[in-house]
């Protein structure tokens, strides 16, 4: 684990609280992420879960690219007839619970999704259709991002949620399926309006935990949770978690 200090600093042009971030060698940065509570002010902790030496460094250096960017981005020029940084068209986007009308977007979005990373997926129709059957349910729910101007009309992201019964427990767990962000609106803050709406629902329903499966290999959104509380070590062993599959 390595730890950085960290102090509020005022909000910048884009409007975004910052944090600005000394890291061990003395390299300050910004980074609008969330911040734990200390007695002497605020810290960010990184949490690299590496298992050996190299992909610990590989961990290291995803975390360092990441801060290297955010500098960029805050402390960067403004494109030559960029309009001022307090406009952004999906700076505040607005994110809903899904209806079965919301089906044809949501089946386009999943379709997108699978097609992006390569899987093999139903077409946007099929999955519109199951769409439609799904969120008639009362153990289905899905959430849906739509942007903060009319500068960008059609729905950015969604998060897929299933719930179910556990004998631990009198309330259900619940099972976060799908979240997707269309690739030109990712680093925005939709994906976190998405999981903070989705956590909102799931909190409402009384749901015990909240599961997410993620890939090994994919650090970027094994961060992304972890910055939002998810972890993928048993709370009460520390022992790590996996998740095992069997096609039928």
């Amino acid at each position: 684990m390595g730890r950085v200090s960290v102090r509020f600093v005022p909000r910048n042009e884009l409007g975004v609280l910052d944090h600005e971030v000394t890291l061990s060698d003395g390299t300050v940065t910004y980074n609008p992420l969330r911040v734990l509570p200390h007695p002497e002010g605020a810290e960010v902790v990184f949490t690299l879960r590496g298992v050996d030496d190299d992909e610990f460094e590989r961990d290291a250096a995803m975390v360092a690219e990441d801060l290297a960017r955010l500098r960029a981005v805050f402390e960067g020029p403004l494109p030559t007839g960029a309009p001022p940084r307090t406009a952004s068209a999906i700076a505040e986007p607005g994110v809903r619970l899904a209806t079965p009308a919301d089906a044809g977007s949501l089946g386009r979005m999943l379709h997108e999704f699978n097609t992006e990373f390569e899987s093999a997926t139903p077409t946007a129709d099929e999955a519109a259709r199951r769409f439609g059957d799904l969120l008639a349910r009362d153990d289905v729910l899905a959430v849906v991002a739509s942007p903060g101007s009319s500068d960008a009309p059609t729905d950015v992201g969604f998060a897929l949620l299933t719930l179910r019964p556990t004998p631990y427990s009198d309330h259900p767990l619940a099972q976060l399926e799908e979240l997707y962000v269309r690739p030109n609106l990712r680093g925005r803050g939709v994906g976190a309006a998405i999981i903070t709406r989705s956590l909102f629902e799931v909190v409402a329903r009384r749901c015990e935990e909240m599961l997410i499966n993620v890939d090994a290999d994919d650090l970027g959104a094994r961060r992304f949770y972890e910055r939002h509380g998810f972890t993928d070590r048993d709370p009460d062993s520390g022992s790590g978690m996996r998740c095992y599959l069997r096609q039928l």
